[in-house]
């Protein structure tokens, strides 16, 4: 990541972590809602919308068990959702084409739900 230090992860004590920091699914969903929050942020200045709040919730569906090889099946999230919050005292219909517009262009959204290849080799 550039020249940025490493960014910690953990495991919940249940899964045999310290629990000292977020897991790689939950900073895949904290990526998304990154992502998220300065796509309305960068299109909202660029339309001229003043937000006076934004809060993203993000909640995402893993099955542990596929995980830990207990079960077969995909061991991804089964389905993520993504809940805006957003106060402004812009009008309905811009709210509603910004909102459009974040969704479309969410390059973290994008790569979620397209099927990119992933090549993963050993150096």
């Amino acid at each position: 990541m550039r020249t940025f230090a490493a960014v910690p992860s953990d495991e919940p004590a249940a899964l045999g972590g310290g629990d000292q920091a977020p897991n790689p699914v939950e900073q895949l969903l904290g990526a998304l809602g990154n992502c998220l929050a300065v796509g309305y942020a960068a299109n909202a200045t660029v339309a001229g919308i003043a937000i006076d709040e934004l809060t993203i919730g993000l909640k995402g569906d893993v099955d542990l068990h596929v995980f830990l090889g207990l079960a077969e099946g995909h061991a991804g999230f089964d389905s993520i959702t993504a809940t805006v919050h957003l106060k402004s005292a812009a009008p309905a219909d811009q709210l509603a084409a910004l909102h459009e517009r974040v969704q479309a262009f969410s390059p973290v959204g994008h790569t979620l739900t397209s099927p990119i290849p992933v090549a993963i080799t050993p150096a």
